[in-house]
């Protein structure tokens, strides 16, 4: 029996030592930091809810009001690189717009919880100046999706934030036509769809002649029409030394192309008389119709033909396919076909004077469309556009090179050159050309995506002095296919059309 005792004593003295053991190993290692856990603990999830509305008194302060459950902190973002720490923050926005909020609570077991929602605070007012009977709008507006200008005469200007802060229609210019008392109103709505709107009176207006007028130019013949409001006599001053003209649309011929500075007075019943001045370029031919390019995407004629750039060959050939029909005649050859050139090329930089074709085009609506390729030194852009003299149009290009220094030279020339010697020698001021461009900056090594336009585009006018223009392009530092230039959307613009 004492042996028994002295036994289970044992035992327990050897349990209690393990025991003492833990507590001293826990002890010496320190003890473990609590941290605050977050999302759920044994099940239970946080809630955060918060709520938002507009002050009544002011369209940039936001109320913003917590349902959080055991919060015991807070902290809210308002979006705008600003917080709080408060439960129930009224936040004024020193702008308008449309900011993403989003509130953070700390529950009294150190749970976090995240709500989030979009609020647009606006703000809406507007100046106004007025002489005579035209008023001039200040706008002073800020969060605006869209807006809409009410004058108070049944006469309505809408603007949208696409058009941006610097289309006339965000600060318009008005003109009354009688000397009434009007209320004009600026509707507003925010990003959220929220219309917010001011109205002022529009009074004190001195009906009086509004002079105004357009013009439309023709080579030295300018066609004036006049836009006035009120006028009972005209006085034209054109701003060439020549006669006043009392008519009230006058046909004037000038004797040399510049720009003149052409006065309209008019006067109105009571004798009040005012003027308006504008600045009118004259010497530009008015085109009668619009130059075309052919196949300018490198889109047309590629799917099943050899011949992969036939509008831009400068011997194009007589059959070419097309995705329909089959084998049809190239509606190009008929146009033109410059043999001795042609040969020239082929005998200073090899053969193969076409551009090639490549799928490595622009995109269009996220689609990757075809493209002209230049990828030898003796490949070159060659087509014929029918054109008017003195007309001046506008060139455009987008192009891509796969190499720093291919530089691509764009020659619009007046006629078809034999060889490149006529060209060669400061082409800027060549005879043979109407104008010279070189582009230097298109480098971009980058097949590209949809969401990345490797592109870049060169604009140049040029004012035509034959009926026929020559597009011709070349790029002597592409030798091969490390080097290409890429070549999309060739067009030329004719002023209106």
């Amino acid at each position: 029996m004492i042996y028994k005792l002295i036994k289970k004593f044992n035992r327990s003295v050897l349990a209690l030592s393990f025991i003492l053991l833990g507590f001293v190993s826990c002890y010496d290692n320190g003890y473990e930091e609590f941290v605050p856990p977050t999302g759920s603990v044994n099940n239970i999830q946080p809630s955060t809810l918060f709520t938002t509305s507009t002050d009544a008194s002011d369209n940039l302060t936001m109320v913003f009001r917590s349902y959080s459950t055991d919060a015991a902190s807070y902290l809210w973002d308002f979006g705008d690189g600003t917080s709080s720490t408060e439960a129930n923050p009224d936040y004024k926005y020193a702008k308008g717009g449309e900011y993403m909020v989003k509130l953070t609570t700390t529950s009294t077991d150190g749970l976090v919880a995240v709500d989030s929602s979009k609020v647009a605070p606006v703000f809406v007012d507007f100046n106004f100046t007025s002489v005579d009977s035209k008023v001039t709008f200040e706008n002073l507006t800020s969060g605006a999706k869209s807006l809409v200008w009410s004058f108070g005469d049944g006469e309505t200007v809408t603007w949208n934030s696409e058009d941006t802060e610097q289309d006339a229609d965000y600060n318009p210019s008005y003109i009354y036509k009688t000397a009434d008392t009007f209320i004009a109103k600026l509707t507003v709505t925010n990003f959220l769809d929220v219309e917010v709107a001011v109205s002022k009176n529009i009074e004190g207006l001195v009906l009086s002649t509004v002079p105004d007028f357009t013009f439309d130019g023709n080579g030295l013949v300018v066609q004036f029409t006049d836009a006035s409001l009120l006028a009972a006599t005209y006085s034209w001053d054109f701003g060439d030394g020549s006669s006043l003209s009392n008519d009230v649309n006058p046909l004037h011929t000038y004797l040399a192309e510049g720009t003149y500075e052409v006065t309209l007075t008019t006067t109105n019943e009571a004798g009040v008389e005012k003027s308006e001045t504008k600045s009118v370029p004259v010497g530009a031919v008015k085109p009668t119709f619009k130059a075309i390019v052919q196949n300018g995407t490198g889109d047309d004629f590629q799917k099943e033909t050899s011949d992969n750039a036939d509008a831009w060959d400068m011997t194009p050939n007589s059959k070419v396919k097309d995705d329909v029909a089959g084998e049809i005649d190239s509606p190009y050859r008929a146009i033109w076909n410059n043999t001795a050139l042609n040969s020239y090329i082929d005998g200073e930089f090899g053969t193969n004077e076409q551009p090639g074709s490549s799928g490595d085009g622009s995109y269009v609506n996220g689609k990757k469309t075809r493209s002209i390729k230049l990828a030898n030194t003796s490949r070159r852009l060659y087509q014929v556009v029918a054109v008017e003299p003195g007309v001046v149009y506008t060139f455009t290009i987008d192009t891509r090179s796969e190499a720093e220094g291919i530089n691509t030279e764009i020659f619009i020339l007046n006629n078809e050159i034999t060889t490149e010697e006529d060209i060669n020698t400061d082409p800027a001021n060549n005879s043979n050309v109407d104008a010279y461009f070189n582009i230097t900056n298109d480098f971009n090594s980058s097949k590209g995506s949809s969401s990345d336009n490797t592109f870049t585009t060169s604009t140049f006018t040029f004012e035509a002095t034959a009926n026929i223009v020559v597009i011709y392009a070349r790029a002597l530092n592409a030798k091969d296919s490390s080097n290409e230039v890429f070549i999309d959307n060739i067009d030329i613009i004719t002023p209106g059309f």
